[in-house]
């Protein structure tokens, strides 16, 4: 209950700040699908535990489940360095690169640990963020 509640007001903190704090993308990954980037000004590190906003730039538009077009998407993601793992808090969808302009859907809650596995685009995000 306490792990819930404290993952809860994580992501509550993370999306009140989102708009109000500036953005530095830097650019970690490229895909088929998308440039990724994440916010080096919004990064925080509590002890083991690293939050950061990784932004996918899509390199073709998406549609969401009700069917409205987005070309970026925003995660908020928790990171646990030394057992080098993480997951995502939150989702927002944008209809503009970048993340810029007000979300056209967006998701809350945590999902499950995922092992940040040798080679992955998590690790080269882990590897900003817990170093």
């Amino acid at each position: 209950m306490i792990a819930t509640m404290k993952s809860f007001l994580t992501v509550l903190l993370l999306c009140c700040t989102a708009p109000a704090m500036a953005q530095q993308w830097v650019r970690y990954a490229e895909s088929d699908e998308s440039l990724m980037y994440y916010d080096s000004l919004r990064t925080r590190k509590m002890g083991d535990t690293a939050f950061v906003w990784d932004l996918h730039d899509l390199k073709r538009a998406g549609t969401d489940p009700a069917g409205k077009s987005y070309q970026s998407v925003l995660y908020a993601v928790e990171y646990h360095c030394r057992a080098r793992k993480w997951r995502v808090l939150g989702t927002s969808r944008h209809a503009q690169g970048m993340g810029i302009g007000k979300p056209v859907s967006e998701e809350a809650g945590a999902m499950a640990f995922t092992e940040a596995g040798p080679g992955s685009r998590a690790e080269q995000l882990f590897n900003h963020v817990c170093e």
